[in-house]
C-alpha cells in the first residue's frame, strides 16, 4: 500500500499508481490465456471457467485503460528521476 499514501503525504504517486494496475492486468492475462492453451479449444467454450476470465480480463483492460498508456507514466518518472538525479550530479549544467 505504500502507493496509496504518497498522496496524503503530498508525494508523487502515479509512477506507483501506473504500476500495479499493469502489472496485475499482465500477470493475470499470462495466467488465463496460457490456461486456454493448456485446456486447447475447451478454454473458450462457456462452460469453462476460462471464457468467463478471459472475456472478464478483456473487459477490465478496456475499461482501465491501454497499458500503453501506463508505460508512458512510469517512463515519464523515471525520465524525471533522472534528470533530477543528473542536477545533483552536475549542478551547473541545465
Amino acid at each position: 500500500m505504500p502507493a496509496a499514501c504518497k498522496p496524503q503525504r503530498g508525494e508523487p504517486f502515479r509512477a506507483k499508481a501506473a504500476t500495479a494496475p499493469l502489472l496485475a492486468w499482465e500477470g493475470a492475462s499470462r495466467v488465463v490465456v496460457r490456461a486456454i492453451q493448456i485446456h486447447h479449444g475447451y478454454g473458450v467454450i462457456k462452460d469453462f471457467p476460462f471464457e468467463r476470465w478471459y472475456r472478464e480480463m478483456r473487459i477490465r483492460r478496456i475499461g482501465e485503460g491501454p497499458s500503453q498508456v501506463r508505460r508512458i507514466v512510469m517512463a515519464r518518472r523515471l525520465f524525471d528521476l533522472a534528470v533530477e538525479a543528473m542536477k545533483v550530479v552536475h549542478p551547473g549544467s541545465s
